[in-house]
């Protein structure tokens, strides 16, 4: 820690004495909230003061009462308020012009009306001309019925910038026409006016307003927050490998007798330290100057206090910070790696822009309408945390489950990046970026294959899968339950394990596809009742804290897949079709993919415990079944485990296989009993202790020929 703190100081201090980049990338962004805030004040107050161009419609055949609600100016005042008030209220409405259409014009709309008969004219080429030959954004025309009724014809200019406005005055004057004529009526048959109006509603807001605008800028908050968070990690990332190569010092650096990892810690933590820095200062500022702005508009306009919008408690705040932090080490770990592949800090700009663009992308999902935490969108880097944290400025109880989970898969991301950052600094690629690139896999020209896949190398992998698995799978609906079942695990989780394994020339070895010996295929026999045992008991466990309604779904979804798959073939060969696709094919697809590929190229960058636990917990999101999410991760690490211990990931797709059809069985041929779940779970563990215990002498780690 002592090195990992004088690198930090080192660096620290570099950065503080660049002032034109710490002007530009700190104070210039606090000092100019405050001047856009009230410039876009200024902006409004000018728009609402300026007078507004006249809308020019015309009416066809239509009736005087028709014509005098149009010119009403008072008309647009029935419109739902746009604006919130005071001097951010919205343009006043500009004055409506009924224009009057030369005969041989208003004859022939009338004709194209009539020729279309109830059916709306739409996309009328001759129409649209005649409207942009005499200025007009819209023309009504109007025909009486022979029952009374009236039915007007709406004909506009979509692509007019005042279409909007125009078709809202209509929209206003043409209710206030239709109340006019029900109460004539209504006069007429000698009823009240009041028959119109049987059920009258006041809404009232009860929130304040600061909290009614926060709300519904909840999803702007997280957006600025990742987004300044990137801004504030990238930068400093620039210089500090980069601008070092370039000015000469990186290699007298690398030189000193420190470990490689505490330089590349040190800096790490400049670079985080300066994306928190950034966070803060621009987070005051917005608040202050929202506060500034708050207390002006009181005094101009009484309902309107936006002094409180960012006054979300300590505890939410603690809650951004938290979630924010891994996403923060990662964001700097990636750009501290990406920017040390370059040969300048000019090159290294240009690798930052995408990357920037990269997270403002996964970011704006926050901004688009109705969008919600889900349990597979919480894994996804970027976009997990910021849906979490809108729900959390929009719910008045935080949603600690997406937030957890949202966390801890940035937590596991953070732990991958930066360890496979670290040990960039003991690569030749990355100490001299200007060597001719070796290539990759079957791609190299020179130098040794690695003994081992990198651990971003098989992340990808893992995206692919699970990117199949969410939006191709959705490809194979409508066929039969057996296809949709085994088709995504062949095509989209085999497949791409077994293509990088080709693709890279990885020997079996590096992958653990090797035989076991007879020790390993014993111990995958004697380990099957714990990893049984476990899942049932986690579940049993997780049971307490999920809510019921979603276990009841859950379950309820896996055995209706079930009974689909074993109804196709009848008894016999139903239940056999069913464990192949249940068991057989989840234990050999996704054994090689979490416990071959994955397994292998995390152990390599985080260790065996860092590996066993990070691969579980992708093992269960790869699932996506929060009901499942606990006992199979604890499955996960607990294959991870065994297929360390017998350096094969044979035996992990017995013990996977075996488990699957054990609990499916059960839950066919003995859910009908009696017997509680309890009972199940104390036979299993009791059988479970003993063996595994056994099992666990039986494969004493030691090196086992390849197949």
């Amino acid at each position: 820690m002592n090195d990992v703190w004088r690198i930090f100081r080192k660096d620290g201090l570099e950065v503080l004495r660049d002032r034109r980049t710490l002007f530009v990338n700190l104070v210039l962004p606090v000092l100019l909230y405050p001047v856009l805030l009230m410039f876009m004040v200024q902006v409004l107050q000018l728009t609402n003061a300026a007078p507004g161009e006249p809308q020019r419609i015309a009416v066809i055949d239509g009736p005087g009462a028709l014509h005098r609600l149009l010119r009403t100016p008072a008309a647009s005042d029935e419109h739902p308020k746009r604006a919130v008030a005071g001097a951010l209220s919205a343009p006043k409405a500009s004055p409506m012009v009924i224009a009057t259409l030369p005969d041989g014009d208003s004859q022939r709309l009338s004709e194209l009306v009539d020729a279309a008969g109830k059916d709306p004219l739409d996309r009328s080429p001759e129409a649209l001309a005649l409207l942009r030959k005499n200025h007009l954004v819209a023309v009504l025309v109007h025909h009486e019925l022979p029952d009374g009724r009236h039915r007007l014809a709406v004909l506009q200019d979509d692509a007019n910038s005042r279409v909007d406005e125009v078709q809202s005055r209509i929209a206003i004057a043409i209710d206030a026409w239709r109340r006019e004529l029900l109460v004539e009526r209504l006069r007429a048959a000698g009823l009240p006016e009041t028959t119109l109006s049987p059920v009258e509603a006041a809404v009232a807001t009860l929130a304040p307003a600061a909290e009614s605008v926060r709300t519904r800028i909840a999803g702007i908050i997280p957006l600025l927050l990742v987004l300044l968070a990137a801004s504030g990690a990238f930068y400093p990332a620039l210089d500090l490998i980069a601008g070092e190569r370039e000015r000469g010092t990186l290699e007298t650096l690398l030189s000193l007798p420190v470990k490689r990892r505490d330089i590349f810690l040190g800096k790490l933590l400049v670079c985080c330290a300066g994306a928190l820095v950034a966070v803060s200062l621009n987070l005051l500022s917005l608040a202050g100057s929202v506060g500034v702005l708050g207390a002006q508009l009181r005094g101009s306009a009484p309902g309107v206090d936006l002094s409180g919008m960012f006054a979300v408690g300590a505890g939410s705040l603690a809650l951004c910070f938290i979630a924010l932090l891994p996403l923060t080490v990662t964001l700097a770990a990636v750009g501290l790696a990406v920017t040390g592949l370059s040969h300048s800090a000019k090159e290294a700009a240009n690798y930052v822009s995408p990357l920037i663009l990269v997270v403002l992308f996964a970011a704006m999902v926050a901004i688009i309408p109705g969008t919600r935490p889900t349990f597979a969108l919480d894994l996804v880097p970027v976009t997990g945390v910021v849906l979490a944290l809108k729900d959390s400025l929009q719910s008045p109880t935080p949603p600690w489950l997406h937030l957890g989970l949202a966390t801890a898969s940035s937590l596991a991301l953070a732990a991958v990046v930066v360890s496979w950052s670290a040990r960039l600094l003991d690569s030749e690629r990355f100490r001299y970026p200007g060597l001719v690139r070796a290539g990759w896999g079957r791609f190299r020209r020179w130098g040794a294959a690695p003994d081992a896949p990198g651990g971003l190398e098989v992340l990808g992998v893992y995206a692919i899968a699970v990117m199949g698995m969410t939006m191709g799978a959705g490809l194979l609906a409508g066929m039969s339950t057996v296809t949709m079942v085994a088709a995504p695990l062949l095509l989209f989780i085999l497949v791409p394990a077994l293509a990088h394994a080709w693709l890279g020339g990885y020997r079996p070895e590096a992958i653990s596809l090797v035989n076991p010996g007879w020790r390993g295929w014993a111990a995958s026999v004697l380990v099957l009742p714990f990893g049984i045992g476990l899942s049932l008991l986690v579940g049993a466990l997780q049971s307490t804290l999920v809510p019921k309604e979603v276990m009841e779904q859950g379950g309820d979804q896996v055995m209706e897949a079930v009974k689909g798959i074993r109804a196709q073939g009848g008894p016999v060969f139903g239940t056999m079709l069913l464990l192949i696709c249940v068991a057989l094919l989840p234990g050999i697809c996704e054994e090689l993919l979490c416990r071959g590929t994955l397994f292998a190229g995390l152990r390599k960058g985080l260790g065996v415990t860092g590996a066993a636990l990070i691969s579980g917990f992708l093992f269960a999101a790869l699932h996506m079944s929060p009901w499942r999410f606990a006992p199979q991760m604890a499955l996960g690490i607990m294959l991870a485990v065994v297929v360390w211990r017998t350096r094969s990931v044979f035996p992990a797709m017995v013990i996977h296989a075996g488990h699957n059809a054990t609990l499916v069985l059960v839950e066919l041929y003995a859910n009908s009993n009696d017997t509680p779940k309890p009972l199940w779970i104390a036979a299993f563990a009791a059988v479970a202790v003993s063996w595994a215990v056994f099992a666990w002498r039986l494969t004493a780690r030691r090196e086992v020929p390849s197949a």
